[in-house]
Order: structure tokens, then C-alpha cells, then sequence
């Protein structure tokens, strides 16, 4: 079964990998750390005790389990989250019962995907994880990956605002955006005034820019998911812009 989280993270029960499909970014699991996680998105909006996560993740496996090597294996995952890029806490920890998918986390599954790191998986170990990150800059493959993410997006998300096949392409200074039709280059500049970091396009950069609606207990309101990629150095760095006039 493949999950998308936050709409740009793709993870593989089958392959046990984690994927940005943006900069194509990839880390794999042990197979403990594939069930917990799968266990834990499978069961979204329900806390999970610690009882019930040693018998469907550990003791049925053979696995040892003991709280502290179940929380070594939730603070890697979280750290691979956020070394890919995910800036919200998706793994909650309700002290002294258990740990559930935080409800602002945005999660959707597909049993009919497969992603593409092929590698051998890593033995399963409680120890720290050693993660390999591979990046797969040409131009060509950037422009594919960006394509990828669009149709997965579209298929998936029910709230996100309409997208057509193809993107719009503006140059703004020495930036190159990737826009939906149905955003403006100028609803992009006044979103920037409300982001933590300016617009700065003094250098070479791609910047994707794709607008969803988050639904909440809180309410319904717009945000955007900005990927800015710098081309000399190959890096990209994901943030949202909670859109102004909506919530």
C-alpha cells in the first residue's frame, strides 16, 4: 500500500522506502519501522496504545518490544519526515498512553502505486537508522518528477483547486515559477508577503507553487505549497503559506 503525506511525501509499505517526489529524495525503513508507521497512518485519527502497537508491530513479528525501543523507532521516523522535508509534528505522543497521526496532517493512500526506489532494504536493527538520500538533478528528470507530483495531487485531492494538464511557466528576475492555471503571478507575490521568508529572486532558482484546501476541525481555509529549488546548488526547501481572507 503506498500513503501520500502532505502531498508531496510518498510512503511504500511494499518497497519500506519514504520518497519526496519533488527532488526525488529517497530513505528507506526497516521493516519494524515500515509496520509502525503503516500501523499508525492505517489507524489515522485513533490514538493507539503502547500495548496495542507492541502486538501488531513487535510481538507478532517476534520483535523485542520495550518502551524505549519504541520510541527510538518514533523519533527516527520523525527525523526522517522532517529530513525530508515535513515541517508539522505527523506523529503525536499522548504521554503515558500511546501515539497517533496528528489530525492536521494531511494523508491519503493508494493501493495501486509503487515508487521507485529499487535499493535493497535495510536490515532491521533498533538502533539509530542509517538512511541513504539520493538526489536526481538533470533537468530532465526534475521536470518529470514535478509532472509526477501534479497528477498525484490531482488524482488525490479532492480540495485542491482545479488543475489542468498543462503548468504555467513565468519568469519573475532571476526565478522560474511552476504554476497552476488557476493561480496568478500576482496572488503568488502577495502570499510572499505574508510567508517567513521574502521573495528573493537575486539567483537562479525553480519555484513550484501548488494551492490546496486544508480541512480541519478548526474549519476549511486555503494554504499554499511553495518548493523552492536552488540550481547551483542543487537544494530545495518546501514551506506553506496560509492563503489571507480564508479561515
Amino acid at each position: 500500500m503506498r500513503f501520500d503525506i502532505e502531498g508531496f511525501i510518498t510512503f511504500d509499505t511494499e518497497d519500506a522506502s519514504l520518497v519526496n517526489v519533488l527532488t526525488g529524495d529517497c530513505i528507506e525503513l526497516s521493516q519494524t519501522s515500515t509496520r509502525l508507521l503503516a500501523e499508525l497512518l492505517e489507524h489515522q485519527g485513533d490514538l493507539l496504545s503502547r500495548n496495542e502497537i507492541f502486538q501488531s508491530v513487535f510481538d507478532k513479528y517476534g520483535a523485542r518490544a520495550s518502551n524505549s525501543n519504541l520510541n527510538q523507532y518514533i523519533s527516527t521516523l520523525r527525523r526522517n519526515l522532517c529530513d525530508l522535508g515535513v515541517k508539522k509534528e505527523i506523529i503525536v505522543t499522548v504521554p503515558r498512553i500511546g501515539f497517533k497521526i496528528s489530525e492536521d496532517a494531511i494523508i491519503n493512500n493508494d493501493r495501486e502505486y509503487k515508487t521507485p526506489c529499487l535499493d535493497e532494504k535495510m536490515p532491521d536493527a533498533p538502533a539509530p537508522l542509517v538512511y541513504q538520500k539520493r538526489r536526481y538533478w538533470p533537468l530532465f528528470t526534475k521536470l518529470l518528477i514535478v509532472a509526477a507530483s501534479i497528477i498525484i495531487m490531482f488524482g488525490i485531492y479532492v480540495g485542491i483547486s482545479n488543475v489542468n494538464d498543462e503548468t504555467q511557466e513565468i519568469a519573475h528576475g532571476k526565478c522560474q515559477f511552476f504554476l497552476s492555471p488557476a493561480l496568478s503571478m500576482k496572488e503568488v507575490e502577495e502570499s510572499f508577503h505574508l510567508a517567513s521568508q521574502p521573495l528573493d529572486c537575486s539567483s537562479i532558482k525553480d519555484i513550484y507553487v501548488y494551492r490546496q484546501q486544508i480541512k480541519s476541525s478548526l474549519g476549511n481555509y486555503m494554504q499554499l505549497l511553495i518548493v523552492e529549488c536552488k540550481r547551483s546548488k542543487s537544494i530545495c526547501v518546501s514551506f506553506y503559506i496560509r492563503e489571507q481572507g480564508n479561515g
